[in-house]
């Protein structure tokens, strides 16, 4: 599979990665929660998946991938999710935000019993149901929020 590897799209990859990367860790939550719940797209909604074949999508996050690694910053999944996401959707190819959660065990401490649980989350994006940048084996572990900012809103809450 060849890739796609324009220099406009590696620095536009870059700079949304800053650009969430900052708005996350220094935006209140409710400046950005609306990302989480709106699956962006294009403004024909006709049919909008269909625009694209699903190797152009794994393209582009395959380069996406690659300038995630060479960040001047480690990326989270929520943050790699919501800049590949405006990445797409910059180039009219749409996708859906998914978050999901898993109890897994802890690693045990003096406090802590060997049975102690913590939770985990983890976010992936899909076309048509078809996982683009992730594998269906470490999705199949996490059960999907179908609600993303009424499940954010509730545990910034009880902080």
């Amino acid at each position: 599979m060849q890739l796609i590897t324009s220099l406009p799209t590696i620095v536009h990859a870059y700079w949304l990665l800053a650009k969430w990367d900052w708005r996350i860790s220094n935006q209140p939550y409710k400046k950005w929660k609306k990302y989480l719940d709106k699956n962006l797209s294009v403004s024909n909604t006709s049919n909008q998946f269909d625009a694209y074949p699903q190797h152009k999508y794994l393209q582009q996050a395959i380069l996406f991938a690659k300038v995630t690694r060479h960040h001047y910053r480690p990326m989270n999944c929520l943050r790699r999710c919501l800049a590949l996401q405006e990445l797409l959707l910059s180039k009219n190819m749409p996708s859906t935000l998914h978050i999901g959660v898993r109890f897994s065990s802890a690693k045990p401490t003096n406090t802590q019993g060997n049975n102690d649980k913590t939770l985990e989350a983890h976010s992936w994006l899909t076309v048509n149901g078809f996982i683009i940048n992730d594998s269906k084996e470490v999705v199949n572990t996490y059960t999907e929020i179908t609600n993303k900012s009424q499940f954010f809103q509730a545990s910034i809450s009880s902080l």
